[in-house]
């Protein structure tokens, strides 16, 4: 059976035992075919826990770890423990879980799990290996999922609170409700017996297979630019550079955005993401083009990837006044998109103005910016590239013959402003041997200046001196 076969014959079967709306199951599997570690958080008998448990047994149980979360579950219970017959021995021997080793890790209500196993379940997410002892182990190619419950957090001695920078570490997030009725009436014994006997689909060899697959599927580079912009759309402006985001109260961003224009898309916008975020929705987007059968990442896949991939990275401004977040991500990322679409002309200018410099379509990029704040970066992103064009053309310049000298000036001209372009002076005048091939050359610049020299030449002169555009013309002539 074929890699991508495997995958849809795993949906197939996972669609029937968690009977619910057929998006989750799509998330969870392109997040698994893309290794982009999930995250899945309900309430109690949204069948967070029953999906997990469903896909994790198609997979091989040698692949595969398990931990319950439970306040009292330390790192010592979930990852590595000493090894106490060659502790006795005075040797540092460790015991490494299946966790550590395993190519599938579940974690079971991880908000229970304790603050150690959280420190290291941190390291593990960052690096794929665990320290301990000085001693370090882990896998390269792993993928992690968990459940998680809200509503436990922090409300009782069981729990704790996840910190930030981990559930940065999820590269997606997905928020499974309670079933809809007409899924519910389906929900009998016979779901519990079709998960018993699920078939075992996934071996090691298979799950690495498929994870080299999906990443190999190419990301156009308009796509890739689309996806950098979503993330720095979604940051702030020039007015907060100097903020911590994740310091801000509501008040002080509310603030900072009548500074700037409040109909900017980034004055939605309580705490924005980190740049994992970006790395986050590119893989995860591959994810969703396999299942479609795609070798190529399309917007579409970007669109299906937002949500899960800021669910917990961004803070809306109106958080509290939001009834279904899904839907509120989802029109987010459709605005994002329109946004990026609508400034398509802007972004064609910045490549074309790096190909060759035009001032009235350097106006017009300027123009572009009094609409849409985020675009100053662009124009920024172009200033450097011409700081950087001119570096290479200093270095070039240095030592250069006439020749050389000739071809940068004429591509300063052509690639950079004005004012920089005048920093690259070309050579006023060549001296030139005067033989018939040389004639032949003059010929091609200009019949006067032919004439001239031919005359030179049949009264016995050997050379002579051309200036300006001649001079340029001769120096770059193939």
């Amino acid at each position: 059976m074929k890699i991508r076969e495997k995958l849809l014959k795993t949906k197939s079967l996972l669609d029937t035992v968690f009977l619910h709306d057929p998006v989750y199951t799509e998330s969870i599997l392109a997040s698994f075919a893309s290794r982009s570690h999930i995250c899945l958080l309900g309430f109690r008998g949204s069948g967070k826990t029953h999906v997990m448990e469903c896909l994790i047994k198609m997979i091989h149980p040698t692949c595969v770890a398990v931990q319950q979360g439970y306040l009292s579950a330390e790192l010592e219970d979930v990852f590595a423990r000493p090894d106490i017959p060659s502790l006795m021995k005075g040797e540092e021997k460790v015991v490494w879980k299946d966790m550590v080793t395993s190519r599938i890790k579940a974690f079971d209500e991880i908000q229970r799990l304790g603050v150690g196993a959280l420190s290291a379940m941190f390291r593990l997410m960052t690096t794929g290996s665990v320290m301990y002892l000085d001693q370090e182990a882990g896998v390269k190619e792993f993928w992690v999922i968990a459940t998680a419950n809200p509503t436990e957090v922090g409300e009782d001695d069981l729990n704790v609170r996840l910190p930030e920078p981990l559930w940065d570490r999820f590269d997606a997030v997905l928020w499974i409700p309670i079933a809809p009725l007409k899924y519910q009436i389906r929900i009998n014994g016979s779901v519990e017996k079709a998960k018993e006997a699920l078939p075992i689909l996934w071996k090691e060899e298979d799950l690495l297979e498929l994870w080299k697959t999906v990443e190999k599927i190419e990301i156009p580079e308009d796509v890739e630019y689309v996806i950098t912009l979503i993330n720095r759309i979604l940051g702030f402006c020039k007015y907060a550079q100097n903020y911590d985001a994740s310091s801000l109260t509501e008040m002080q961003k509310r603030e900072l955005c009548s500074k700037c224009n409040q109909s900017y898309i980034c004055s939605r916008i309580a705490r924005p993401a980190s740049v994992r975020a970006k790395l986050a929705l590119s893989r995860l987007a591959k994810g969703f083009a396999f299942l479609r059968g795609s070798k190529r990442v399309d917007v579409i896949d970007v669109l299906k990837a937002f949500p899960l991939v800021y669910w917990k990275r961004i803070k809306l401004m109106d958080e509290d006044q939001i009834s279904n977040r899904l839907e509120a991500l989802r029109e987010l990322g459709e605005l994002l998109i329109t946004e990026i679409r609508e400034t398509k002309e802007a972004i064609d200018l910045v490549n074309n103005l790096k190909k060759r410099f035009d001032s009235i379509k350097y106006d017009r990029l300027k123009n572009w910016v009094n609409s849409k704040a985020w675009l100053i970066e662009v124009v920024g992103d172009l200033e450097d590239y011409y700081k950087r064009f001119a570096d290479q053309l200093r270095a070039k310049m240095k030592n250069a013959d006439a020749k050389t000298k000739a071809k940068i000036y004429i591509l300063a001209k052509l690639k950079l402003p004005p004012h920089m372009a005048d920093e690259f002076k070309a050579p006023s005048s060549v001296e030139i041997e005067l033989n018939p091939k040389n004639l032949a050359k003059l010929a091609k610049i200009d019949s006067r200046l032919f004439k001239v020299a031919k005359k030179r030449r049949e009264a016995g002169e050997k050379t002579i001196r051309i200036h300006g555009e001649y001079a340029l013309k001769w120096l770059t002539m193939e």
